[in-house]
């Protein structure tokens, strides 16, 4: 099978949604479905051995025009803003889709990594709208849509007419089959992620990330990332070292001897669909967590698969803690990147088929 997978962007490029892509073209070989890549122009003719293409945005024509004839099926990554950074409402896109629609018979199946959400306090409440229009257009034009948390999931069944995956993002840094105990690993802390979701930890959080390294008796805080040039060298006392940016293997090998990782969170009901939540469950260490009031969803509890930062008051047993690290590994195995990539190549492959059947 040939799949074309759209995608903003792709490695080198630091991008959640493309290294997400990638890893899942790779898998997908496996299964003999061969992936072609559409994206953005970014100054490299392919990806690994993967042919890419640009993405025409000039007309909904030239869109379909540029779709290489041996292509089954399309794979659709979408969030708002990486396809029209300055509103995030991106209708080029519903009307390219929809003139390969008119024009070919090629199932459309769409991972919506993000999907649009309503924040009075953000300065851009006003667009919400028209980024809502978009989103909800593509997903009635998708003939299979695909979500990484129960919230998208619960949301889209409330209007489509279809069945829905929903597959928690696997981690991008890594996995580990079986996880070094935590009792043999250092005493450190990580703090990973994006500089924005890092810099709220320190500075909204700072109090939840002391008291989480002083009931796990942490001895290090590790950040890693790109530089917040943080003016410190120790945190509540707590040794502090600043890493920056670091490839992927070396990454994961930090975390495969760490003892637990920080996420800054404003919604536990989306956890799913965080990345870095998922790389920590990946490697086995305690994932800690910075907001304790809204609910949780997509098979995790509180207490069980992670902790929240400043809820604990008085210190937890190795067992405890490694008790924790292995629920939220299991969790983790259950959509882990070989899960998800069987789940892909079986709902591409029955969509080709339902089309053939259908033709």
């Amino acid at each position: 099978m040939n799949l074309l997978q759209l995608c903003p962007r792709l490695p080198p490029a630091i991008d959640g949604m493309g290294d997400y892509a990638f890893m899942l073209a790779n898998g997908l070989r496996q299964h003999d479905i061969y992936t072609h890549f559409m994206t953005f122009k970014q100054g490299n003719e392919a990806v690994g051995d993967f042919p890419i293409r640009d993405l025409p945005t000039d007309s909904p024509q030239a869109f379909v025009d540029d779709i290489p004839s041996e292509i089954q099926a399309v794979l659709l990554h979408y969030s708002d803003y990486p396809y029209d950074p300055q509103f995030g409402a991106p209708f080029w896109l519903v009307k390219a889709l929809e003139a390969l629609q008119r024009q070919r018979s090629i199932p459309l199946l769409i991972v919506f990594h993000e999907f649009p959400s309503f924040y009075l306090w953000k300065k851009t409440f006003y667009r919400f709208p028209w980024q809502q229009q978009v989103a909800w257009k593509l997903a009635t034009l998708a003939d299979r849509a695909v979500t990484n948390n129960a919230v998208t999931k619960t949301l889209l069944s409330k209007r489509l007419q279809q069945l829905i995956l929903n597959l928690p993002v696997f981690s991008n840094i890594g996995e580990l089959n079986n996880p070094t105990p935590l009792a043999q690993r250092r005493k450190r802390l990580v703090v990973f992620g994006t500089a924005g979701r890092r810099a709220r930890i320190y500075q909204r959080s700072q109090p939840m990330l002391i008291n989480s390294c002083q009931l796990l008796g942490i001895e290090e805080i590790c950040d890693v990332g790109p530089s917040l040039a943080l003016d410190q060298s120790a945190i509540g006392g707590i040794s502090l070292v600043q890493k920056g940016e670091q490839s992927a293997a070396a990454i994961s090998q930090l975390l495969a001897d760490s003892l637990a990782g920080i996420v800054y969170s404003t919604d536990n009901g989306r956890l799913a669909k965080s990345g870095v939540f998922a790389t920590y469950c990946a490697h086995g260490l305690v994932p800690i967590v910075t907001q304790e009031q809204s609910p949780v969803m997509d098979g995790l509890q509180a207490h069980t698969h992670f902790l929240f930062g400043g809820l604990q008051a008085q210190a937890l047993s190795m067992e405890r803690l490694q008790a924790i690290a292995l629920d939220a590994h299991q969790w983790y195995n259950q959509h882990n990147q070989t899960n998800t990539v069987k789940a892909f190549a079986s709902e591409l492959t029955q969509l080709i088929t339902s089309k053939l059947l259908i033709d």
